[in-house]
């Protein structure tokens, strides 16, 4: 679309401020990371759906893809990998799990603040969600990929990693995936909005 018709930003979740010692630490841990901001934009979508989120929930949306933050992880291949393939989100999510347990052993009395075991847990099922707030902060990871990295689905196409549909079908996906009722609404402006930050072309049906 051209600026003229462009659509407006939809409404976001506020920022939420950091008020446990653990999660301060956590902020600090993932700073260094190039998408630091969509892991603290999950921690924000996840208490606007979820303002009773627990410690572990929070922590866990502000971590949940520290893994790419360290060299030697899982590749995604952008142009031919299917976006729930299995054999790249589990070992993503798994690792990034680990890193949060260690990251955990490794900052003293402060951790004992936190179920290191839920905590892991939590990360460990970001990408599929499940029960006792798993689906939570999926959702929360899947409104701040909208919200945050539409510009990164679009540098996609403008380096040539994938196609335009390839793209429009991996913004879909965050939003089909999602279970929460409340986040399902949200989603769909945030959707929208994404697929209109793509590179000009046609999409097929099958992204949207």
């Amino acid at each position: 679309m051209t600026a003229s018709t462009a659509l407006e930003t939809p409404e976001a979740a506020p920022e939420v401020p950091l008020d446990t010692e653990i999660e301060v630490l956590a902020a600090e841990w993932v700073r260094p990371y190039d998408q630091a901001l969509h892991l603290m934009r999950a921690r924000d979508w996840l208490v606007q759906l979820n303002p009773a989120a627990t410690v572990e929930m929070r922590l866990a949306a502000m971590t949940h893809d520290i893994e790419r933050m360290f060299p030697g992880g899982p590749r995604l291949d952008h142009a031919v990998m299917e976006w729930d393939s299995p054999f790249y989100l589990y070992p993503h999510s798994l690792r990034s799990a680990e890193s949060v347990g260690v990251w955990l052993g490794s900052i003293g009395p402060a951790a004992a603040q936190v179920s290191l075991a839920e905590v892991r847990r939590l990360v460990g099922l970001h990408e599929v969600g499940g029960l006792r707030g798993a689906d939570d902060v999926q959702a929360g990871d899947s409104l701040s990929f909208l919200e945050t990295l539409a510009g990164l689905t679009r540098d996609w196409v403008a380096s040539g990693a994938c196609s335009r549909d390839k793209a429009a079908e991996k913004l879909a996906y965050m939003a089909d995936r999602i279970r929460v009722p409340a986040a399902r609404e949200l989603a769909g402006p945030w959707l929208a909005w994404a697929l209109d930050q793509l590179p000009a072309g046609p999409v097929t049906e099958a992204g949207r």
